[in-house]
């Protein structure tokens, strides 16, 4: 719970206020509104994973195995 309330309160300065409808405008923002407001810092950073690498295409089964069963020479 520390962690959370110290990134809310570090992310306050760089987050603009996304109100719902039925919310009124904040200028100081409550680590409510940080939180709620923080999605859109996270698409502005964006991810620290790398994209997956593409590996080609599968060889699927191999002709004599296409439509045989484990249980059929048994």
């Amino acid at each position: 719970m520390p962690l959370m309330t110290w990134q809310l309160w570090l992310a306050k300065d760089l987050v603009a206020d996304y109100h719902l409808p039925w919310q009124k405008p904040q200028t100081l923002l409550t680590p409510e509104r940080v939180a709620q407001s923080l999605f859109s810092l996270l698409i502005e950073i964006g991810s620290p994973a790398q994209p997956p690498k593409t590996r080609g295409k599968s060889p699927g089964w191999e002709k004599a195995e296409r439509g045989t069963s484990e249980l059929e020479g048994r």
